[in-house]
């Protein structure tokens, strides 16, 4: 009874044994055809990136959700820090820019790892900040606090957040180093952090949204530097191990945030650093091609751009502007209308430029190149003084050397000359004309008038060299025979030009 109980148990394990490695191999099998699969995916659709067994690749469903972690109950953008100038559109872009190497300098912080916590908004807007603090300081490296995000930022937890109420706070509260509040990937608590973490933390002036086009991504980066954007993931994204990313196989697991970090027009795509440590992607990186901005990944679907770092201990701007007038020189004879050119420069920046003339304000600009168009018919003829100021931001200024030159206008005694056009001299016209005058000056045309046996039937203003205006004439009150038709132009020296002609009703 006792073998036959053996027996039958030798036998149970064996069974038991051969059926857990039948599950294993499963597994093991599972596990390879789903990455052959993404393999054929890429080869089928033509894709540009190479697929493989990454640090992240074999987690559960639910594992690879929570490397995510944006929340996506509300509109992501919808709020701003402030009202700021659009992005400007540079028409000269160098074809390809990384802010990992821009002359040498990085720019970048570290790749880190978010672990098992839907924190990437916190790590997307802390490594912004990293960035714009490292700009500013020509590279300095810098490594701050995400778990404050995490705990004392009130923009979200371990499952999931807000970029923009993260940025509100990193604008208005900023972040301390690493080590007053090292990452757990988990809650935590905010009284952990260390005593007094809020007086001695790294801020951005500002943030606000970006559009979400290829030609708007890449001008923010030209122009501020690496900017946070959105984009949904799918399970295909966690075998990514290097090339330009597209989506070609897996269903749909959340929404991330990662940070752009620079693009390449030669290979038509963005290069981006996300927060799954370095045994993912490309060292922790990873290129997606264009397309995905308005592909199924919809890569860029809200973007948040930094207006730069704020220094916590700003230096007085005490220094003074540079200005000198470059023409015309001292000396000079002018006349006519004069172009005016003022060079200026500052430590900071120039606000703008006035220009004056024998003391009284001529003109401002606060656009360089700093020009002025002076009339100077407006001026009698002789000697005049100019003279420019430059002001910055801070209340500093300064004059520049005076320029003496002379006006030499020699006076307009010639009036303009005028022809009636339409109706010709000797015609005869019907109940409604359309009277025609063309008017020419050697300076300017400033106004045209016309008449019918005296009496004004319209005037037009006019600032031009040459000059056209037509009149309706209403005939019904003419009596029949003879009519004058008179045409006068003036120019800015009050000379008149007049011509006439006869018709008939």
């Amino acid at each position: 009874m006792i073998r036959e109980r053996n027996a039958v148990s030798k036998k149970f394990l064996g069974l038991t044994a051969l059926l857990f490695l039948l599950v294993s191999s499963t597994f093991i099998y599972a596990d390879s055809d789903d990455l052959d699969q993404i393999r054929d995916a890429i080869k089928a659709k033509g894709a540009r990136w190479h697929a493989d067994k990454t640090s992240v690749s074999d987690l559960s469903q639910e594992e690879k959700k929570m490397r995510l972690g944006l929340d996506e109950t509300r509109p992501f953008g919808a709020l701003s820090s402030s009202e700021t100038a659009a992005i400007p559109v540079v028409t000269t872009l160098s074809p390809t820019l990384d802010w990992r190497n821009v002359n040498g300098f990085s720019y970048i912080s570290p790749v880190k790892n978010q672990s098992s916590c839907g924190s990437c908004w916190a790590f997307a807007v802390t490594a912004a900040l990293e960035s714009q603090m490292m700009i500013a300081t020509r590279g300095m490296p810098t490594d701050l606090s995400e778990q404050i995000l995490v705990s004392c930022s009130g923009a979200g937890s371990c499952s999931g957040g807000y970029p923009s109420t993260a940025s509100t706070f990193i604008q208005n509260v900023g972040l301390p180093v690493e080590s007053c509040f090292p990452y757990t990937a988990t809650n935590n608590s905010c009284s952990n952090a260390c005593v007094n973490w809020q007086s001695n933390t790294e801020m951005v002036n500002g943030w606000h949204s970006g559009s979400s086009s290829v030609d708007s991504i890449r001008n923010a980066l030209y122009a501020y530097g690496p900017v946070l954007a959105t984009f949904y993931v799918y399970n295909d994204f966690y075998s990514y191990r290097s090339g330009i990313y597209s989506y070609t196989s897996g269903s749909y697991l959340g929404a991330h945030a990662v940070l752009v970090v620079g693009y390449d027009d030669v290979n038509q795509c963005f290069i981006v650093k996300n927060s799954w440590g370095t045994g993912w992607g490309e060292a922790g990186y990873f290129q997606i091609a264009y397309t995905e901005v308005g592909g199924t990944s919809r890569f860029g679907y809200s973007v948040l751009v930094y207006d730069g770092y704020k220094d916590p201990n700003p230096q007085p701007d005490t220094t003074q502007p540079t200005v000198s007038i470059a023409s015309p020189v001292s000396g000079a004879t002018v006349s006519g209308t004069t172009t005016v050119s003022v060079s200026a420069s500052d430590n900071v920046g120039v606000s703008s430029v006035a220009l004056h003339l024998d003391g009284a304000i001529l003109g401002t600009d606060s656009t360089a190149p700093f020009s002025f168009a002076w009339n100077t018919l407006t001026a009698i003829n002789g000697s005049h003084a100019l003279q420019a100021a430059a002001y910055d931001a801070a209340g500093n200024s300064a004059n520049s050397a005076s320029v003496n030159v002379t006006v030499n206008n020699v006076p307009d005694t010639t009036p303009p000359a005028v022809t009636i056009a339409s109706p010709l001299n000797g015609s005869t016209i019907g109940k409604v004309v359309k009277v025609k005058v063309n008017a020419s000056d050697a300076v300017s045309v400033q106004r045209i008038e016309a008449y019918v046996d005296e009496r004004l039937i319209g005037s037009a203003s006019c600032a031009a060299k040459t000059c056209s205006s037509s009149f309706n004439l209403n005939t019904n009150s003419m009596a029949k025979g003879p009519h004058t038709i008179t045409a006068n132009a003036y120019d800015a020296a009050s000379n008149k030009g007049t011509a006439s002609v006869t018709v008939h009703k």
